[in-house]
């Protein structure tokens, strides 16, 4: 019998699911278990989650404590960035120091680092 046709074990408290169970990270758990591992708040099922050291994270979670944030505004990057000597920006954080246009992600190949870490268009 598979683990799917038994009864059910919550990962989080270790008890029975006698219905209406959540599966997420690979388990099963009670629906009110299901909480975020950093502030404790239950993560609905339908709800953009993250794993953290096999715990669930909630959106808000991830982007405040686990998202890099861009070193020009502070804030937090998702998705695709710039990233130099393990600093991270947006691309529209920064600017050509040679023309002045802000970079767009499209031009990354395109993106010269000069010997003062200046970032540059390629035919600027």
């Amino acid at each position: 019998m598979s683990e799917s046709e038994g009864p059910k074990i919550c990962v989080a408290c270790n008890e029975r699911i006698p219905n209406h169970w959540v599966i997420g990270l690979d388990h099963f758990w009670h629906q009110d278990c299901f909480c975020c591992g950093v502030c404790g708040r239950v993560v609905d099922a339908k709800e953009t989650f993250y794993e953290k050291d096999g715990k669930p994270v909630c959106h808000r979670c991830q982007t405040k404590n686990f998202v890099e944030r861009c070193k020009m505004c502070e804030e937090p990057i998702i998705g695709n960035r710039l990233i130099y000597e393990d600093i991270h920006y947006h691309y529209t954080c920064l600017n050509c120091k040679k023309c002045g246009n802000f970079f767009r992600e499209e031009q990354h190949d395109s993106i010269k680092i000069l010997k003062n870490s200046d970032f540059v268009h390629d035919s600027c």
